[in-house]
C-alpha cells in the first residue's frame, strides 16, 4: 500500500510539465488531464486496497479466535490439562515421601549420637597424697 501511494506521488510529480526559460528560471505547468486521472485511478486502488486488506484481517483474526476456542474447548486440552494436575500432585507426593525419608533419618542419627554419648562414659580417679 505504501508503495502505491509512492507511486501515485511520484506520478503526480512527473505529470507537471516543467520547461526552462530563457532567462534561466523553470516554469510549472499544472498536471495533463491524463496524469490527473492516473492519480484519481492511483487513490481510487489505494483505497481499494486499504479496504480489502482491512476485511482480509478482521476475517483472519475470527478464524484465529476460532480456532483458539477449537483446541481450548477439545479433549486433548482437557487430557493435558489432568496429566498437568497429576503431574503436580505426583511431585507433591514425592517431595513429601523425601522429607518422611530425611527425617527418619535425621531421627536415626540422632539417637545414634544420644548413644554413643552415653556408652562413653570417661571415669576419673582421684588419688591423695599422705605426707
Amino acid at each position: 500500500m505504501r508503495k502505491l501511494i509512492m507511486a501515485a506521488i511520484v506520478l503526480a510529480a512527473v505529470a507537471c510539465k516543467m520547461e526552462k526559460t530563457d532567462n534561466g528560471t523553470y516554469k510549472v505547468e499544472g498536471p495533463t488531464p491524463e496524469a490527473r486521472e492516473a492519480a484519481a485511478k492511483a487513490k481510487a486502488n489505494a483505497k481499494k486496497a486499504g479496504e480489502e486488506l482491512k476485511t482480509e484481517t478482521k476475517e483472519l483474526g475470527a478464524k484465529i479466535k476460532s480456532g483458539i476456542d477449537t483446541v481450548k474447548n477439545s479433549d486433548a486440552a482437557a487430557r493435558i490439562k489432568a496429566g498437568a494436575k497429576e503431574a503436580g500432585q505426583g511431585i507433591k507426593q514425592g517431595a513429601g515421601e523425601l522429607e518422611q525419608s530425611a527425617g527418619e533419618k535425621m531421627q536415626k542419627a540422632g539417637k545414634d549420637v544420644q548413644q554413643s554419648v552415653t556408652t562413653e562414659t570417661t571415669s576419673t580417679t582421684t588419688t591423695t597424697r599422705k605426707h
